[in-house]
């Protein structure tokens, strides 16, 4: 009776234990493991009290009330079976309800037996044992209820089964333990009906049940029993083309695939247990001081003549809020590295003609210029004085200095897009920027908040056009205020001046090539060089009230300096 209580409650703590674990892997099958230990509380306890009572009636009373949770066993097994190996669970899910309604037939009948006998026959004590022991002699539902479940009990092993054969070491031997633990109850209740030996008065099924239940949630959660997904993490893991690499606390090397092994040019059994530092010899060292969370860094690892390029992304491994290990994933980017460098060097060559060309025409540009001025110099009075030969010279002077800024233009987009982009202080940039200007009569007012964008390394040259814009189309400019506020996820860098403005015609034209009173250069290359970043920039002041360009750095692109890492200029 003790040992029936006892696995009572062992059936209690599983079921409560089970719960919490599955529903925090969000484990769809808890419900019907959890019903599973559940019942067999009910079973054991009663069964116990069966035991343990001497009169017929109250052994009799106890003896049905084992159904209320005997009944449902094989349904919660078979549904528990269907979900867990992915067989039939579409059909278990679709008649879940319809299945449990035959226990609950099964228990109305067993309930109401004194009224047409169909569960039990009849009834009697054996006191030929060491205490008295209930004999009931099954009617004919009985054994219709009894085939029932043993069909759903069978099943539920064959799903299990089905999936087993298809695993591969070392999961076959786990398989057999958990189908070894799945079928001691059946055994012991055939046996129990076909009154074999000791069990003939005992049923030995909700001991069994409740130590494979045990079984195999000790499976599930140690040694992942019954579960696909090792087999489908080993094809998957194996195949890939990225070197995977699992590291405990440690440092040493707990798992790595085929990919990271080929890498090295090592075998499993040279690696296992040793620190990564050493996986590819001295000099390339992973993990050596590295920061905590999740990072990445390239690495290049010398392969006979030819040098190979490799990003390596590190991941924590936390189990709940302990950190297990990290997961180290190395990509293999020396294709993407040869690109880039013949990209470099292309740019460069490119580069060189572009320096070469431009120097050559501004001497050829510096040439006329010269000529122009001695003309100019060697004409006549009378000549010179002519109105027509006056606007000869000054047309001529300004198509030669135009030639001259856009010459000048094109080295300042030859750099850009060259340098990746940096974070950088927009105080500082136009701070700087601000300086060329000193001594023109025009005050500054830039904002410090701490506001760093990530942008082109051009950024100071474009400040410095907004305010050369200012001063060159403003007229009467003589405070220029740079701000900045918050709009949704971006924020928007405000550049004003109290000039005569920008007419609404002009707004958008002002930001295209050859637009404007001058080379029409200027705010051209601003556009461009916010651009690289996915910055836009607009003019958004009132005309008669000053220019007010507003620059949007979307999210992502800038952030707010803290105290220890503002750069102050």
């Amino acid at each position: 009776m003790g040992a029936l209580i006892f696995s009572g409650i062992i059936s209690t703590l599983l079921a409560i234990r089970a719960y919490r674990v599955f529903n925090y892997r969000k484990s769809p099958y808890a419900k019907h493991f959890t019903l599973v230990m559940l019942c067999m509380t009910l079973w054991s306890i009663n069964y116990a009290f069966e035991i343990g009572f001497l009169d017929i009636g109250l052994k009799y009373l106890f003896a049905r009330l084992q159904y209320l949770g005997l009944a449902f066993v094989p349904v919660a097994w078979f549904l528990f079976a269907a979900e867990y190996s992915g067989t039939y669970k579409s059909f278990a899910r679709k008649y879940e309800k319809v299945l449990y309604l035959f226990p609950c037939l099964a228990i109305l009948l067993m309930l109401t037996n004194h009224i047409h006998g169909l569960y039990f026959e009849g009834l009697y004590l054996d006191y030929s044992k060491e205490f008295p022991l209930l004999i009931l002699k099954h009617g004919p539902f009985f054994w219709i209820f009894y085939l029932y479940s043993f069909v759903l009990l069978m099943l539920g092993i064959l799903f299990f089964f089905k999936q087993f054969i298809q695993l591969t070491a070392p999961y076959g031997t786990q398989a057999g333990i958990a189908l070894t633990a799945a079928c001691v109850p059946i055994l012991g209740n055939i046996l129990h009906l076909a009154d074999v030996g000791p069990f003939e008065f005992l049923d030995p099924t909700p001991f069994s049940l409740a130590a494979s239940g045990l079984i195999l949630f000790w499976g599930t959660i140690q040694h992942e029993f019954l579960n696909i997904v090792p087999v489908a993490r080993e094809n998957v893991i194996e195949s890939m083309n990225d070197g995977y690499i699992v590291v405990d606390a440690s440092s040493s090397i707990a798992d790595i695939n085929k990919a990271a092994l080929e890498l090295a040019g090592k075998v499993k059994k040279e690696v296992i247990g040793k620190d990564l530092d050493y996986l590819f010899g001295e000099g390339v060292e992973i993990l050596n001081h590295s920061p905590e969370g999740a990072f990445g860094r390239e690495i290049s690892l010398q392969r006979g003549s030819e040098t190979k390029y490799f990003t390596v992304s590190i991941s924590p491994l936390v189990t709940r809020d302990d950190a297990e290990g990290k997961l180290v994933l190395i990509h293999d980017i020396t294709e993407i590295y040869k690109y880039q460098e013949a990209l470099k060097q292309a740019n460069k060559k490119i580069n060189l003609m572009s320096n070469i060309t431009r120097h050559d025409i501004l001497n050829q540009v510096n040439v006329l210029s010269g000529y122009t001025e001695l003309i100019s110099e060697m004409l006549p009075p009378e000549v010179k004085g002519d109105p027509r030969i006056s606007k000869y010279l000054r047309n001529l002077n300004k198509g030669i200095e135009t030639i001259h800024s856009q010459i000048i233009f094109t080295k300042d987009y030859q750099e850009l897009g060259v340098v990746s982009p940096t974070w950088q202080s927009v105080h500082s940039i136009a701070k700087e920027s601000a300086f060329a200007f000193s001594g023109q009569g025009i005050k500054f007012s830039i904002e410090d908040k701490g506001l760093e964008i990530y942008a082109d390394p051009l950024l100071k040259k474009a400040f410095y056009n907004l305010f050369d814009n200012a001063r060159a189309h403003g007229e009467r400019v003589s405070e220029i205020n740079v701000s900045s506020r918050v709009s949704g996820e971006n924020i928007i860098i405000e550049v004003k001046d109290n000039g005569i403005g920008v007419s609404p015609v002009m707004k958008e034209l002002i930001f295209e090539k050859s637009v404007g009173r001058n080379t029409g250069l200027g705010l051209f290359l601003v556009k461009g060089i916010l651009s690289i970043t996915g910055m836009e920039i607009s003019e958004t002041g009132i005309e008669g009230e000053g220019a007010r360009f507003e620059i949007k750095v979307p999210a992502g692109n800038w952030r707010i300096a803290s105290a220890e890492t503002k750069k102050v200029p």
